[in-house]
């Protein structure tokens, strides 16, 4: 998938920084858009628990202090001119971070819904199994919350699943550890916008072998975010759901991926 690249950059991607040189690198990627009254707060608990870290930010066309508030916690900060949506956040991000040859990428929300001090956990099951996508699971938290959003999450689920060949456990969490060198192998397939960008991913990576292992994080919701979500229940499952039957029909509806999602469970540290 490809994006404008009237995007600016506040630093050199490729830049190492003093020390860097011997070890393997992680970037952290937050997509943001007008997430003022968090980002600052997120990018500064990022470096706080990822020490090692380089924290990018990618700033989908704000029209607030997003870009200038990552800026001052000691992110670099990339710009979009115009709200492009997620996907296309991502999609920069992720290339931008294989430009500044990461060894691992994380991503995380910008929006306080993800912790950034449980990054450290889901970094070490990366180290364990290298050849694997790590994700942030909210499944096994009971937490009350919006029971929509909790049914949209599961149809979310199966369909993905099923589509990528492997049962995976919170497939909309946008929490996740890649490593790098796998994402070569996926960016440019991968044709989805929006919410249904990381959906595509895991269905790519699936279908190349690539399987995702999940690691349990919080739910949080409501109050404790600073703002409601940007994703919609209906609408963005429902275009998640289209992709996703789309690829379905063009593989003759992976009988093996239902077979597994029915049989197997996801796998899980």
């Amino acid at each position: 998938m490809t994006y404008s690249t009237s995007v600016s950059f506040s630093a050199d991607p490729g830049r190492k920084r003093p020390g860097e040189e011997n070890v393997s690198r992680i970037v952290i990627v937050i997509p943001a858009y007008q997430e003022e009254k968090s980002v600052g707060d997120i990018v500064m608990r990022c470096r706080a628990s990822v020490r090692a870290a380089r924290v990018l930010v990618v700033d989908d066309g704000s029209r607030d202090t997003t870009a200038q508030r990552a800026e001052a916690a000691g992110a670099e900060v990339l710009r979009f001119p115009a709200n492009a949506g997620k996907g296309a956040s991502l999609a920069a991000g992720l290339a931008a971070a294989c430009a500044m040859e990461a060894g691992l990428i994380v991503t995380l929300d910008a929006d306080g819904q993800h912790r950034p001090e449980d990054l450290p956990r889901l970094i070490q099951v990366s180290e364990r199994y290298p050849a694997l996508i790590v994700i942030g699971s909210r499944r096994r938290d009971h937490a009350p919350g919006p029971w929509i959003r909790r049914a949209a999450n599961r149809v979310a689920d199966a369909v993905v699943s099923w589509a990528s060949g492997w049962p995976i456990e919170d497939t909309q969490s946008g929490m996740r550890v890649y490593p790098a060198l796998l994402l070569p192998h996926l960016l440019d397939r991968i044709r989805s916008g929006g919410f249904a960008y990381e959906s595509e991913l895991l269905i790519e990576a699936g279908r190349q072998g690539i399987r995702t292992v999940s690691v349990d994080i919080p739910r949080i919701h409501g109050p404790a975010l600073h703002r409601p979500s940007h994703f919609r229940p209906l609408s963005d499952v429902g275009r998640i759901g289209a992709m996703t039957w789309g690829r379905l029909w063009r593989t003759g509806f992976c009988p093996v991926g239902l077979a597994r999602l029915l049989l197997t469970r996801p796998k899980r540290s």
